[in-house]
């Protein structure tokens, strides 16, 4: 094969610490080397500098996410877009949030206004003018809630997103949609849904089926929870 080809890979957060793995074997490299990098130009210049100082002491210790993202976002009155992917291939921007606070565990609580007119997914209920969605993210988690609000304060709900793990670059949250959610209804009701369309993802080998069955986990501990 003599001709040049090109292939676009998506990697999570998973990935990115397999590769730091790999790397490691050959070269010091600190906790979240390529998922720091992929997050601006000035982090990855960060990371170089951060191994070059500490040599093999940086492969010690967990991944710092508080320093990253005080020193390079997302923080609070940022704001930044969620990057919602799908297994197979599709995102959507959920965006623009409004980033409220930060907390040094890698949580940031992010705030958007609705669209009237539509309904909420999986609540079955009309969005309202002045209806607004707050979501809470964190680094590594395999899952998010946004609590859904009307202009009042009433809670409208709480939708669980279950997801591969959430991954805070200073402009976007990024996760892959692992389909199977959990509702929590404001009349108490706690409800698992679209486990069809998790079925559907893995015949289709857009997931595979252990990724299923921790997907299918995550939803039945986040549902005890509630």
């Amino acid at each position: 094969w003599a001709d040049t080809a090109t292939w676009w890979v998506w990697f999570g957060r998973e990935s990115r610490w397999a590769l730091d793995d790999r790397r490691r074997t050959v070269t010091p490299t600190m906790p979240g080397h390529h998922r720091i990098k992929a997050g601006a130009e000035t982090a990855s210049a960060a990371v170089d500098f951060v191994e070059s100082v500490c040599g093999a002491a940086a492969a010690d210790g967990a991944f710092p996410v508080d320093a990253v993202t005080r020193q390079f976002g997302p923080t609070a009155g940022d704001k930044i877009a969620i990057g919602h992917g799908k297994p197979d291939g599709r995102q959507y921007d959920l965006g623009p949030a409004t980033v409220t606070d930060r907390s040094p565990d890698g949580t940031v609580t992010v705030e958007r206004e609705l669209t009237p007119g539509g309904t909420y997914d999986g609540l079955g209920t009309t969005i309202h003018a002045g209806d607004s969605a707050v979501t809470k993210l964190t680094e590594s988690r395999w899952w998010y809630p946004t609590v859904y609000r009307s202009s009042d304060g009433t809670r409208r709900g709480t939708y669980v997103n279950v997801c591969t793990p959430v991954e805070l670059f200073p402009n976007q949250a990024r996760y892959v949609d692992l389909h199977v959610d959990v509702v929590h209804h404001a009349d108490g009701r706690v409800e698992r849904v679209d486990d069809d369309e998790l079925t559907a993802a893995v015949e289709a080998d857009n997931v595979t089926p252990a990724l299923a069955a921790k997907a299918r986990d995550v939803a039945d501990a986040v549902a005890s929870a509630l």
